[in-house]
């Protein structure tokens, strides 16, 4: 029996500090890229902080390191603060931070003081509210990654998108159910092989993840002002121009336009339209590639003298948004002022020419 116990435990350490080694082999390669920094920062910190949730959740471990496994822990404690970081910076193009973001950590690092320092329900308390903010975080990183899934036009981070979206939900779940059983007594032997055998798998995959995207996909901008045509081939290149011509047409002003609609407008596959559009045009999102037409057709309008009784609202409208704010939020966005005080300075310009 000892001599099971034995080979149990170096499985465990085997597969743990394989996970390790892994994870923090991500980080290293994510603070090497140069491109949007806040995400590379994110996730090498949640590399780190998966690193140290494989080691402080070994009982032999953190025995023989004493009070330093106390900084493990921590590192643990903040895992799906990172994560959720990450996903932010990820899966938004338009992504900014907000003071805002740094509450969570907070949260978790409170809650684990109370779960460390208190007795009794103290303690107790620490440990629920610590469950609840990590549910809640999960739960938002999954409703991120669905809910643009069917605009985002990079194929690996769809891709992510999907993982996300089907793994996290289940693995968030194990760990808060085992962590919830084990205030109340010892989890069964067989888990915690089944736990550090999770963690080697996952960190596999992340790691391949990472080795085979490319840096492209972390970038600022949504939008491109330069066609990349240059990487089609012949047939894309002529399926481009076709859509180049219905989108000159104003099907991009359709109400409730989706990129599978105008992928029937074009008798295309959708995988085939996502493909013309990012990597012919440069758009990494549906919404920003219709976004900037319907902008660049409103700033044309409003400056037009023979519009300029035409309510804000009628052109929205017009130009497919199903109503004022979302127009309002993407023509600041693109020209940093409202559609009103653009149609001011354009018209404002057009008087000044004529009485010179």
């Amino acid at each position: 029996m000892m001599h099971m116990k034995g080979a149990f435990d170096i499985v465990d350490l085997l597969l743990r500090g394989g996970a390790v080694a892994l994870n923090l082999l991500v980080a290293v390669q994510f603070l090497r890229w140069h491109a949007q920094r806040f995400a590379m920062t994110a996730g090498s910190l949640f590399a780190v902080s998966i690193a140290g949730y494989g080691l402080a959740s070994s009982g032999p471990v953190t025995d023989a390191l004493g009070l330093p496994s106390e900084a493990l822990v921590i590192a643990a404690v903040l895992a799906s603060a990172f994560f959720w970081w990450f996903a932010l910076a990820l899966f938004r193009d338009d992504f900014a931070w907000r003071h805002v973001y740094a509450l969570p950590p907070g949260l978790l690092l409170v809650f684990y003081g109370m779960r460390q320092w208190s007795e009794g329900p103290g303690r107790t308390a620490g440990e629920l509210l610590h469950q609840v903010v990590v549910v809640l975080l999960l739960i938002h990183v999954v409703s991120l990654a669905v809910r643009e899934l069917g605009d985002d036009l990079v194929d690996s981070r769809r891709r992510f998108r999907v993982v996300v979206a089907l793994v996290l939900p289940v693995v968030g779940l194990i760990i808060a159910v085992s962590e919830l059983y084990r205030l109340r007594q010892p989890l069964p032997e067989w888990t915690v092989l089944a736990q550090s055998s999770m963690l080697a798998t996952l960190s596999l995959a992340f790691a391949v993840w990472t080795t085979v995207i490319r840096q492209n996909l972390f970038v600022s901008s949504p939008s491109a002002t330069q066609p990349r045509a240059d990487r089609l081939g012949p047939v894309e290149r002529l399926e481009l121009q076709r859509l180049q011509s219905v989108i000159s047409k104003g099907s991009c002003f359709e109400p409730d336009l989706s990129l599978g609609s105008l992928a029937r407008q074009l008798a295309l596959p959708e995988h085939r339209l996502r493909r013309l559009i990012n990597k012919g045009l440069g758009y990494r999102n549906f919404a920003a590639f219709l976004n900037d037409h319907r902008v660049a057709e409103a700033k044309r309008r409003l400056a037009d003298p023979e519009q300029a009784r035409e309510q804000v609202a009628s052109i929205a409208f017009g130009l497919g948004y199903a109503s004022l704010a979302p127009f309002n939020r993407a023509f600041r966005e693109l020209t940093r002022l409202t559609p009103s005080d653009y149609r001011a300075q354009a018209l404002a310009r057009h008087v000044d020419s004529g009485n010179s």
